[in-house]
């Protein structure tokens, strides 16, 4: 009877040990990837919705979008937030080639209202700088615009 007693201890024991480790592992091995797959953003519109709901699943947002006569071949746009040192930081996703002399962003209902920011017109990525626009916030309401010219330096 010692013998089954001493082996029913060490099985419970190994079930304990292992519950414990699945415990502490567990999470970490459940976690998503460092990368996800590409996505439209939210203002693109949805191709082909044909549900009947008038696109009403669109989450709540605004636009700002850049007006300039200055599209020149290679033109590059890119939207800059100044930080609390005064520096112009690029915003991440908020950049790209020039089309027609205007650029469009979709803004998220989290960021209404937040600023100072600005446009930076470039030669290209990375290139000389040519324009940038006066500070501005975005939108404060959701469906608005907010339209931004960029001229030339005086």
């Amino acid at each position: 009877m010692r013998k089954n007693e001493t082996w029913l201890k060490s099985i419970l024991w190994l079930l304990l040990v292992a519950t414990l480790i699945g415990l502490v592992l567990g999470p970490g091995l459940a976690q998503a990837g460092p990368t996800l797959p590409p996505r439209d953003p939210p203002g693109r519109g949805q191709q082909g919705d044909d549900d009947g709901d008038s696109g009403s699943d669109k989450p709540v947002g605004a636009y700002i979008e850049l007006q300039t006569q200055l599209a020149a071949a290679g033109g590059w746009s890119v939207v800059q937030w100044q930080d609390s040192a005064g520096n112009w930081r690029d915003v991440e996703g908020w950049r790209g080639p020039l089309a027609e002399g205007n650029r469009r962003w979709w803004v998220a209902a989290k960021d209404f209202g937040t600023g100072p920011f600005r446009w930076a017109l470039t030669q290209g990525p990375g290139g000389s700088l040519l324009s940038v626009s006066a500070p501005f916030n975005l939108p404060a309401q959701a469906n608005q615009t907010l339209f931004v010219s960029v001229g030339p330096v005086p």
